[in-house]
């Protein structure tokens, strides 16, 4: 199952508060450029509009509109069926095709960490800790 940039875009939108360009770029681990570039496209799409954000110092950020959030919960649903094929082959395949299988989606964890979704079990399978 492959999530495109634009619905880790959404997501990203749909668990935080509006976010700048870096922030986005910053969150997903992606070059602001292509962060820049995907925007544009979003916009054109009416996914997402741009804002003003700040009292002092006036920040643009990015947010969902009402059709950016319908299509954020379809990719928000992918994110899930994901995670569940992977907590459900926690216990049934080799410590070699787990490893195999979080490689595959690797990319996509951070943004399901962000977003609450990873259990912690996972976290700790995976070798991620906390202090």
């Amino acid at each position: 199952m492959d999530i495109s940039l634009s619905e880790q875009i959404l997501v990203l939108l749909r668990g935080r508060d509006p976010l700048t360009v870096e922030e986005i770029a910053y969150y997903l681990g992606r070059d602001v450029r292509e962060i820049v570039e995907e925007i544009q496209y979003m916009e054109h799409d009416k996914l997402v509009t741009r804002v003003k954000k700040g009292l002092i110092i006036k920040r643009e950020v990015f947010d969902l509109t009402p059709t950016g959030l319908k299509e954020t919960q379809r990719t928000y649903e992918k994110l899930r069926g994901v995670l569940e094929g992977i907590i459900g082959s926690i216990n049934t395949i080799s410590n070699e095709k787990l490893e195999e299988l979080l490689n595959q989606y690797v990319s996509l964890i951070p943004l399901m960490i962000i977003l609450n979704l990873v259990p912690l079990e996972l976290l700790m399978l995976m070798g991620l800790t906390y202090c």
